[in-house]
């Protein structure tokens, strides 16, 4: 395929890597509805404080993903997170180990987790503050339309933003629809904390189980980020679900309850608090398809929520769809 008007919507991983593929012959355009590219390769930064309130770190097992990240990593837009590990049962260590061998490298984005994304939209044609809120096709051609703006004549649309996100948009005559509509993403609450001094864990990144918290990371210890004590801690997804709605206030209280069984600390400590609410996080089962393409419509889905929620598989999902486009 050449020569042919592509139009990309969102530009996390699966956006941006699958557009790398197609615009090396072809014309790529990204809509993103937010102000920089990255999606859930996120940082939320305070004056003292760095939290990536998204995505926590990424491994590469495919050869292709591999070489890319070793590009990254030459250019600086990546490096290795040196963590300690610990699995957390309830309230009390199980055991611990260090996060990198020569077999599995565990990768953050360098200064903030969304540089990896930067690095994978140089020299594509992102535009920025641009949410599509409705598509048309229209003798064989994509037709976009956002708040203030009209986008039109593409021979091609891919989608890649969450399952929920993209049920509203394609149009009922999809010949997926009934897939994408069963694949139903679950939420999650990362809970921010910067300390006025540093505590002395025995980890520096822990799975929590048994536990309405499911991750919690000191995420000072990542390369680039200011060295105050700053805690990143994710609740459960289907925790979550349950209490989805709830005040953020309510929110922020039960997490730091629960918080204190796993670590000792006095609240007079915390210098910086926030809540962000993810309402797309991780679906919790898999599809059997790693992206969907209907070709009469020339129009294609691909995200990490096919597989499961990992930088990696974002990827994996958009080379799956490029392969089918191709």
């Amino acid at each position: 395929m050449q020569n042919k008007k592509i139009a990309i919507i969102g530009s996390g991983i699966s956006g941006l890597a699958i557009a790398r593929k197609l615009n090396q012959e072809n014309q790529v355009t990204i809509f993103e509805k937010s102000r920089g590219v990255g999606g859930r390769m996120a940082t939320r930064r305070s004056e003292k404080f760095h939290f990536d309130h998204g995505t926590q770190f990424f491994t590469a097992k495919n050869p292709e993903f591999r070489e890319i990240c070793k590009q990254a990593k030459a250019a600086n837009a990546i490096d290795l997170w040196d963590a300690t590990f610990a699995e957390i049962v309830g309230n009390k260590i199980n055991h611990t180990w260090k996060f990198n061998n020569h077999l599995k490298l565990h990768y953050v984005g360098t200064p903030q987790m969304n540089d990896f994304c930067k690095f994978l939209a140089k020299d594509l044609d992102v535009k920025l503050n641009e949410e599509i809120i409705n598509i048309s096709f229209e003798n064989k051609k994509w037709f976009l339309k956002t708040k203030d703006n009209n986008f039109d004549d593409f021979d091609f649309l891919i989608i890649a933003i969450p399952s929920t996100q993209a049920v509203k948009l394609v149009p009922p005559n999809f010949k997926y629809l009934r897939i994408l509509e069963n694949i139903k993403m679950l939420p999650c609450f990362s809970m921010m904390i910067g300390l006025k001094e540093k505590l002395d864990l025995e980890f520096d990144a822990a799975l929590v189980k048994e536990s309405i918290i499911s991750w919690i990371s000191v995420n000072n210890t990542k390369i680039g980020r200011p060295d105050n004590f700053s805690l990143l801690v994710n609740s459960g997804n289907w925790w979550a679900k349950d209490n989805l709605e709830d005040d953020i206030e309510i929110i922020k209280f039960k997490l730091i309850n629960e918080l204190h069984k796993i670590i000792t600390f006095d609240n007079d400590l915390i210098e910086y608090i926030d809540i962000h609410r993810w309402r797309y996080a991780n679906a919790p089962f898999k599809v059997r398809q790693k992206s969907l393409f209907h070709r009469d419509l020339h129009l294609g889905i691909c995200g990490d929520y096919f597989i499961s929620g990992r930088v990696e598989n974002a990827f994996l999902s958009s080379m799956d769809l490029y392969h089918k486009i191709k």
